[in-house]
C-alpha cells in the first residue's frame, strides 16, 4: 500500500465521510453534496484509492444469511516475538473465514472475528488455527448473537 502524506482539505474530508456512508452514490450527487463537478469527485475518489487511503468492498448484511455463526475468540500467545506475531497473523489473513483480526493491549493479544456456515465449522477452524498453535496459551469464543453496529465510519478528520 502506498505511503504518502495525507494533504486533506475541508472538501476531503467531508467527500470521505460521505463516502464511508455510501459509496454507491452516484458522483454527480457526491458532488452536489460537496460542491465539486462530478468529474472532480472522480479523480479525487480515484486519489484516495491511488493512496491507498481507501477501498471499496461489498459487504453482505449479516441479518441476510441466516446460516451465519459468528464468534469473537481472544487470544494471548505463550511467547510474543516479531517471529511469532507474523506468523499468526500470516495464518489468520490466509484462512477464508477470518473477518478480522485486532491485535490488542491488555489480557489478550488478539481478537478474532471468525465466520463459518454452522458451530461445527468454527469449532473445526478454531481447533486447525488456535489448538494446534503451541504458541497460543489460551484462546476464549464468545458467540455473536447479533449485530448491533456495523462498519462504523472512521471520522475522516482524524486523517488530517
Amino acid at each position: 500500500m502506498p505511503t504518502t502524506s495525507l494533504r486533506l482539505d475541508e472538501i476531503d474530508v467531508r467527500l470521505i465521510d460521505a463516502l464511508q456512508i455510501d459509496a454507491d452514490r452516484t458522483l454527480r450527487d457526491l458532488g452536489e453534496e460537496v460542491g465539486l463537478s462530478p468529474s472532480a469527485v472522480q479523480r479525487r475518489v480515484q486519489k484516495y484509492k491511488r493512496d491507498g487511503l481507501i477501498r471499496t468492498v461489498a459487504q453482505i448484511v449479516p441479518e441476510r444469511a441466516p446460516a451465519l455463526t459468528q464468534a469473537l475468540v481472544f487470544l494471548a500467545l505463550t511467547t510474543e516475538t516479531p517471529e511469532t506475531h507474523r506468523r499468526l497473523t500470516d495464518a489468520l489473513r490466509a484462512h477464508p473465514l477470518i473477518r478480522e483480526c485486532l491485535l490488542l493491549a491488555g489480557e489478550w493479544d488478539y481478537v478474532v472475528v471468525v465466520s463459518a456456515a454452522s458451530v461445527q465449522e468454527l469449532r473445526d477452524v478454531c481447533t486447525a488455527l488456535f489448538k494446534a498453535d503451541g504458541n497460543i496459551r489460551r484462546y476464549d469464543t464468545m458467540f455473536i448473537l447479533d449485530t448491533v453496529v456495523a462498519g462504523a465510519r472512521i471520522p475522516a478528520e482524524y486523517l488530517t
